[in-house]
């Protein structure tokens, strides 16, 4: 093996050892950055933010070579740290990751309020009746309302979101109204 074939090989051993080293470090910090989102979130809560102070220097002896001194390893680090978390929240979610010049880690992640969907609004709201069918517009089951006069069926959501004096999603027929089939 020549030269620059170890060289080469010593370099990639070296960045699959701190990629390692990263990878162990961005769990553990991410670990606790879950807690306090999902403390957050059980709060009402869309935004969470979790300080580590002095990280780097917290962490001393678990980076070999003294990467965590440098500069270029920092910068790295939170980059991967941030495409980290933009993986684990999503994309309709906004991450912001970044290290103050007195090596404190700053992570913030807010994420949109969850929509209601029929299904869960369903379980919400217990049947008042043994009417429960599966809605041909969402495929939920639940509650039904039937519309008239062409008698097709749709859940409690589906009709409130339905506007009288338009047409059937299922037949397409004109509809002159609704009933409720639980009341």
């Amino acid at each position: 093996m020549d030269f620059l074939q170890q060289l080469n090989q010593v370099s990639c051993e070296a960045s699959e050892q701190r990629h390692a080293e990263q990878e162990l470090a961005a769990d553990a910090l991410i670990e606790e950055f879950q807690k306090k989102c999902l403390l957050a979130a059980q709060k009402g809560e869309t935004e969470c933010r979790h300080v580590s102070g002095m990280f780097f220097l917290k962490n001393t002896g678990q980076f070999s070579h003294d990467w965590h001194e440098k500069p270029d390893f920092q910068q790295e680090f939170v980059t991967f740290l941030h495409q980290k978390l933009q993986a684990m929240f999503g994309q309709n979610s906004r991450i912001s990751v970044s290290l103050g010049w007195d090596l404190v880690l700053d992570l913030t992640a807010s994420w949109l309020k969850p929509i209601r969907t029929a299904v869960q609004h369903s379980r919400a709201h217990a049947p008042r009746s043994n009417l429960i069918s599966q809605c041909p517009v969402c495929l939920c089951r639940a509650e039904i309302v039937a519309l008239t006069p062409c008698g097709h069926v749709l859940c409690v959501s589906c009709s409130t979101n339905f506007q009288r004096g338009t047409t059937c999603p299922v037949c397409r027929e004109p509809v002159a109204g609704w009933q409720n089939l639980f009341s």
